[in-house]
Formats: C-alpha cells, sequence, structure tokens
C-alpha cells in the first residue's frame, strides 16, 4: 500500500568505515600510529608514601605533605623520623636532619675523623652533619615547665620539651586532663615549636606525673621563673 514503510530495507549506517570497536578494528587503529608516539620518561611517576604512625595510623600521604597532618601545619616528628631512616635524600631535599653516613676508613684514620667529625679539638660534641658538611649543635634534651598569670586569678601551667623524650603531645594532653580535670592543649610558640598548655596552676604537681605516667627522668625536667631577660632555671628534683 502506498505511505507503508518498507520493512525489507535496513537503514544505513551513518559510519561508513564499519568500524565497529572490535579487537581487529583496535588493532587497525594502532598499527596507524605506530612508531609515532613516544613515551614521557617521567611517567608512570614513583611516589613515596610516609610510613610513619601518627595516632595509630599510617601517615599515608607523601612527605611533603605530612605537614598537613601535623598540629597548625608542623611536621610531625615521627614523619621526619621515619624519612630519615627510610628515604634519607627526600628528608635532605625537604631540610630534615639527616644521620651522617659512616665514612670508610683511610689512612691514619683521616677518613674516620672527617666522617664522624663530631668531636672538635677540645673533646666535646659538636652536633650532627647536616647536608653541605655543616654541623647542627644538639638542643639540651629537658622538660621545661612555667606558669604563667593570665588574668586575676587565673593560671596556664607551660610543659615544653616532652617531645624530645618520645612522648606524643596529644597523647600528654589527655594525660593532664584526666589527672587535673582541666583544659589541656598543644600550642604553637612564637618561635614555631610546640608545647603544652595546661589551665590552671599545676606546676608543682605536674612534674610528678611527667616522671610517673610519661616516664621521663626528673633529673631532665627543670623549672622557668620570671620572664624576659630575668629568666632562671632550676632543677626541678632534689639537688
Amino acid at each position: 500500500a502506498r505511505g507503508m514503510p518498507n520493512k525489507g530495507k535496513k537503514k544505513a549506517s551513518s559510519d561508513s568505515s564499519g568500524e565497529d570497536g572490535s579487537d581487529d578494528d583496535i588493532a587497525d587503529a594502532g598499527a596507524k600510529f605506530k612508531g609515532t608516539l613516544t613515551l614521557d620518561s617521567r611517567f608512570p611517576a614513583k611516589v613515596t608514601y610516609c610510613g610513619a604512625i601518627l595516632n595509630g595510623e599510617v601517615c599515608g600521604v607523601p612527605p611533603e605533605y605530612c605537614a598537613w597532618m601535623g598540629v597548625k601545619g608542623v611536621v610531625p616528628t615521627e614523619c621526619k623520623t621515619w624519612a630519615v631512616a627510610a628515604v634519607p635524600e627526600l628528608a635532605a631535599k625537604l631540610g630534615w636532619e639527616v644521620a651522617p653516613a659512616p665514612a670508610a676508613s683511610g689512612e691514619g684514620g683521616e677518613a674516620k675523623a672527617a666522617g664522624e667529625g663530631a668531636a672538635g679539638a677540645d673533646g666535646k660534641d659538636e652536633g650532627k652533619l647536616m647536608p653541605g658538611g655543616k654541623y647542627k649543635k644538639e638542643a639540651a634534651k629537658e622538660v621545661l615547665v612555667s606558669s604563667k598569670q593570665r588574668q586575676k586569678r587565673k593560671f596556664v601551667c607551660t610543659v615544653r620539651g616532652l617531645e624530645l623524650f618520645g612522648v606524643k603531645l596529644p597523647d600528654a594532653c589527655k594525660i593532664f586532663k584526666k589527672k587535673f580535670s582541666c583544659g589541656a592543649s598543644v600550642v604553637e610558640t612564637p618561635d614555631n615549636k610546640e608545647e603544652i598548655e595546661i589551665q590552671g596552676d599545676v606546676k608543682d604537681d605536674v612534674v610528678a606525673v611527667i616522671e610517673k605516667e610519661l616516664g621521663v627522668d626528673i633529673k631532665h625536667v627543670f623549672f622557668l621563673d620570671g620572664s624576659g631577660t630575668k629568666v632562671t632555671k632550676t632543677p626541678a628534683g632534689p639537688g
């Protein structure tokens, strides 16, 4: 009948090439570009991920971004320690401390002296060898406790240096909060370091917690009194 569709005919494909994405078609397409493509030697990129343990979990980010895992943009000590041991070249590139490589023994012990060169002519330790051959004097390992009056009867006790003895500052805050039933937090100091700030005048009581709960020998704990240039440091323990 007139006007009826012709069922016997199929609509012609708009793709005149007849390619349907089959394996043969893909192989033919690949042959067209053979010899015209070059690989970029930069890829695939090799990415290093930090393996430091932070609060029971792996940091897991590239070392360049470890500061995001710390407090107020400060790279956690655990991340630095891991990088120095696992990827010393990257640690040096980031400006983190790198332990000196052992030097081969030479004639007259000169090479050994050059490699270990941490001891000066007077026999005192000059510190760690840094990239570029310079030595960085290590800070004394000690915990400093001080008390400041903020308002009329409100005091704040600060504890600094616990991380030098392997104490995680967030964990120490939890212990102080529970022990003194007050607020405690990690704060950044003007010299870009960290210390714990405890609400309340607990200066005399905190020493016992540092020794018994955190395992720091009292001989390494000192009180800081005064302000400005008139600051005195006295041992927290007897003698």
